[in-house]
């Protein structure tokens, strides 16, 4: 077998789109991917984040160590990839994730050279090809976590937002607000890390961009304080391939003082019923098995069921 391997290049879009699309048509794990998927994926990148596997002129396997800033004490780095499901089982997935590895290990040195070194890969439980793959090469299964999704239908739950409080939906001057309150909520949570506002505006506000009708936070009328948050969006190619709008809630978040107290509950039934009134049939998210914060508990109560599992594992880098 006579491979290719190189960089990716931001003509590869059209590529790595099909080869999504064919490891989805396998794997079934619900995750769609369109050309505006790809530019989000590569934008950040140096191009030595990444690494492509060619069959003649086919791609067949791709991968790219992606960093968030903000790192404290741990840098964590992802490491996505796929191999098409025609060449699987012949060690290119193996090599993919060593020379990913090795991205991993070039972008901590340039980025984040004091601190420790995880790479960690999330492995849904509908591939376990690939589970193999890092626990052979010594990466440890470390964290769950669980996709959620809510059909939107008038039978969803309605809880009012408490007294005391004002909803407020998303509009440009409340960006920097939000970003802070965000910071704040996930200080605590595993792999999170503080996002400056070139990084908010880029990943969180724009790309994809927010739904601003179903993006909203509460705010304490006593204080002025912002105390809760959710952040909603929609996917295209989502949309495209499941033939309806679904709402992905891409964040939630109470702040420490005010949570126990019903907020984020209410601002999603809110947020829900508002959806299914705009034409949205569903609603999404991923929660940490693990969230301190009782996560699962407040998704549940507002509708959402568990359909999905994926594992992080790690492996240090030091």
């Amino acid at each position: 077998m006579d491979l290719t391997w190189r960089a990716l290049a931001d003509s590869d879009a059209p590529a790595w789109v099909r080869l999504m699309a064919e490891a989805e048509a396998v794997d079934r794990v619900d995750e769609h991917s369109g050309v505006d998927d790809y530019a989000k994926l590569v934008d950040d990148a140096e191009q030595a984040d990444t690494v492509a596997v060619f069959d003649g002129d086919t791609l067949v396997g791709y991968g790219i160590a992606f960093g968030r800033p903000g790192a404290v004490e741990v840098d964590r780095i992802r490491l996505l990839g796929a191999v098409a499901p025609s060449h699987r089982r012949r060690g290119i997935g193996t090599e993919l994730l060593r020379r990913s590895r090795d991205a991993a290990r070039a972008k901590h040195a340039r980025l984040f050279p004091d601190l420790r070194l995880e790479a960690v890969v999330a492995a849904h439980d509908r591939n376990p090809d690939l589970a193999a793959i890092v626990g052979a090469a010594g990466y440890t299964a470390t964290r769950w976590f669980f996709d959620m999704r809510a059909t939107l239908t008038e039978d969803l739950p309605r809880v009012p937002v408490p007294t005391g409080f004002t909803l407020e939906r998303y509009r440009p001057e409340f960006s920097e607000a939000l970003r802070l309150l965000r910071n704040d909520t996930f200080a605590e949570h595993w792999g999170s890390t503080d996002v400056d506002t070139a990084f908010w505006e880029k990943h969180f506000v724009t790309s994809p961009p927010l739904e601003p009708t179903l993006s909203a936070h509460l705010r304490d009328d006593e204080t002025g304080d912002l105390a809760a948050f959710v952040l909603g969006l929609q996917h295209p190619a989502d949309t495209a391939a499941r033939g309806h709008k679904e709402l992905w809630v891409a964040d939630v978040g109470t702040r420490t003082a005010w949570r126990g107290r019903g907020l984020a509950t209410a601002l999603l039934s809110t947020l829900l019923h508002d959806a299914r009134t705009a034409g949205f049939a569903t609603s999404g998210l991923s929660v940490d098995a693990d969230n301190h914060t009782g996560a699962l508990g407040v998704y549940e109560r507002a509708g959402y069921k568990v359909v999905a599992r994926f594992t992080l594992h790690v492996l240090a880098l030091d």
